[in-house]
Formats: C-alpha cells, sequence, structure tokens
C-alpha cells in the first residue's frame, strides 16, 4: 500500500509518530488509517504482533470461572469441616450436649459427602481452566478479577482463623475446653490454613505460580477427601442400607402412632381383643399387617418385621423404640406416656 511505503520510508529518515499523524491527517488521510498502518509498520519491524485487549466476554468469562473456584472450594471446605464436625461428635460423647443423634444427624452427614463429591471435581475443573488461561495469556495472573477475588478469599480465610481462636478462648474461659472442642478447632485451623496458604503462595501471586503447587495441593486434597469420605460410609453405610434403615423408621412411626392412638382413645378395660377397622395397619413395604397381642387389661404389645438393627445411641440417650434386625414386639403400658421415637 501507498500509506505503508510512504511510513516506511519516512520512518527509516527518523520521523516520528507524532508528526506523521499530524501530517497525513492535514492531507486528509482518516487516522484511525494511519494509526492502522504504523501498526503494521512496527508488526513488521519487531516481528511480534500487536498484543489484543481483553473484551468484555473474556472478562466475563475469567471473572465466571473464578467466582465458580471460589464458590465450589468454600462448599467442599465447609462440607468437609461438617463431616469432621459429625465425626468428632460420634467418637467423641459430651454429657453436656443434650443433643441424640438420630437419623436428620446421619442424614445431614449424607448431604455433607454428597456435597463433596460434587463441588470438588467442579472445584478441580475451573481451577484447571484457570490455569490453562493463564498459561496461554500471561497478562491474566495479575487481572484486577483475579486479584480481587483472591484478596476476597485470604480476607474471608483470615477472619475464620481470628473467629476460631476467638471462640477457643472464650470457650476456655467458660470451662468448656474439652477434647471434643479441641479436636474440632484442630480440623478448623487445618482446613483454613490449607485454603489460605494455597491462595497466598499459589494464585495469589503476580506471576502464574508453578503447576507443581496446584497439582500438589489438589492431590493432597484429594487424599484428605477420599479418607473423609471413607469415614463417612462407615458411619451412613451404603445406599442399600440407608434405605434399610428408612424403612424401618416408617415401621416405627406406625407402631408410634397406633400405640398413641390406642394409649389415649382407650382404658386398659377398653382394649380390643384384636385391630379392627382405622385402626387395622399394615407394613406399606409387605403389606404384611402389623401385629397387635393384648397382654391384660392395662398392657398391649406391637410387633413388625425389621430389616436392620437400630443405630446405636449414646449411653444417656434411652429409646424405648429401638430394635434388632427381624421381628421384634413393643409392649405398651396404656395411659404412660410414650416416648417418640429418637431414629
Amino acid at each position: 500500500m501507498i500509506l505503508d511505503e510512504f511510513l516506511r520510508a519516512a520512518k527509516a529518515k527518523g520521523a516520528s509518530d507524532e508528526f506523521l499523524v499530524a501530517m497525513l491527517k492535514e492531507q486528509g488521510w482518516q487516522v484511525s488509517d494511519v494509526y492502522q498502518a504504523l501498526g503494521r509498520y512496527y508488526v513488521e519491524v519487531t516481528g511480534v504482533p500487536i498484543p489484543e485487549v481483553r473484551g468484555r466476554l473474556e472478562s466475563a468469562r475469567e471473572a465466571f470461572f473464578h467466582l465458580l473456584a471460589f464458590s465450589t472450594l468454600a462448599t467442599w471446605v465447609f462440607a468437609t469441616g461438617n463431616l469432621w464436625f459429625e465425626l468428632i461428635n460420634g467418637w467423641v460423647p459430651d454429657a453436656t450436649d443434650s443433643r441424640y443423634y438420630s437419623q436428620w444427624t446421619w442424614s445431614q452427614v449424607a448431604w455433607q459427602m454428597a456435597a463433596l463429591m460434587v463441588a470438588f471435581p467442579a472445584f478441580l475443573w475451573a481451577t484447571r481452566a484457570i490455569l490453562r488461561d493463564q498459561a496461554a495469556n500471561q497478562a491474566s495472573a495479575s487481572s484486577p478479577i483475579r486479584r480481587w477475588l483472591t484478596n476476597i478469599a485470604l480476607l474471608l480465610t483470615a477472619l475464620v482463623f481470628i473467629g476460631d481462636l476467638v471462640t477457643f478462648v472464650a470457650t476456655f474461659l467458660q470451662g468448656g475446653l474439652t477434647l471434643r472442642f479441641a479436636a474440632k478447632s484442630l480440623v478448623v485451623v487445618v482446613l483454613a490454613g490449607a485454603v489460605f496458604l494455597y491462595y497466598n503462595r499459589g494464585l495469589a501471586r503476580s506471576a502464574v505460580a508453578p503447576q507443581q503447587w496446584h497439582r500438589g495441593f489438589a492431590v493432597t486434597a484429594l487424599a484428605f477427601i477420599v479418607l473423609t469420605l471413607s469415614l463417612g460410609f462407615m458411619q451412613t453405610g451404603t445406599p442399600a442400607a440407608q434405605r434399610k434403615i428408612s424403612e424401618d423408621r416408617r415401621r416405627v412411626q406406625d407402631l408410634y402412632h397406633l400405640a398413641a392412638t390406642l394409649n389415649n382413645t382407650r382404658s386398659g378395660s377398653d382394649l380390643p381383643a384384636a385391630l379392627e377397622g382405622a385402626l387395622k395397619r399394615t407394613d406399606p413395604f409387605t403389606n404384611s399387617p402389623y401385629e397387635y397381642h393384648r397382654l391384660g387389661e392395662s398392657r398391649f404389645e406391637l410387633c413388625a418385621n425389621f430389616s436392620a438393627e437400630s443405630r446405636p445411641l449414646p449411653p444417656s440417650a434411652q429409646d424405648q423404640w429401638r430394635h434388632p434386625k427381624g421381628r421384634h414386639c413393643f409392649q405398651v403400658q396404656v395411659q404412660l406416656p410414650l416416648q417418640y421415637p429418637l431414629h
């Protein structure tokens, strides 16, 4: 092009870019055309293409992956901590804790395990996308979006550290420093410390962190998660075992409501010889009728076939609806309060 040849000859004579733009503008050339020609000249001289500005689409994509990595990291870290908390509650009983570790507690363990199995692979995928983008574009390692999100992560982790320390000291002053509490505090310190170290030494640097650092964090986190999930499965059992427990829970609920009906609406002498009408109920899974036996004027028993043994409870917890696997009967004294099933 004539413009390119002119600029090449003028630059060879030492003409400045400002002089050439002003002169060509006076001659009627569009400023954008002049700058494009200058760009082609410098690409030819340097042999390096002009870097492209990251558009809104690239910035939105970068923000998406960073937010996804941060949110999934928080999800699986908190799930890991909550799961260890429940495990510690079961391993280290505390007489001052009035909670019963019923099916609700174990269902929470299952939810935390599910969060681990979903959030951790999503975190690895998002982090891999971030590192791949940084390898292709070194400038993204120091982008404002990345700096803001990583520093927010560091701030939140530091706040968790401070909150754990304050809680530890306050609990100590109140005389509540027990083995259970110390173990939970250790879990918080380990998880928060790992996150802080990862962001501080890995993602928080202006340059791209070594791949070995990210790979080492991923392998260590995976090993810890596998250990956590293994311990969780030891407590919850397989999905098939959980199904049996759910079926037994329904049977216990049926027997409890049936016993409450007989207990509240009849005196001892009014107990029926057999269940009839609305009182006659069947096992919803086997369609076998629940057994009823009148033991006297003031006592009766209800029987059912259970698929599994009741879960263990703390020594201080009493549950009159506990049962072994197989056929089992519960005796009820008329007009005495019934305990609601704990499992």
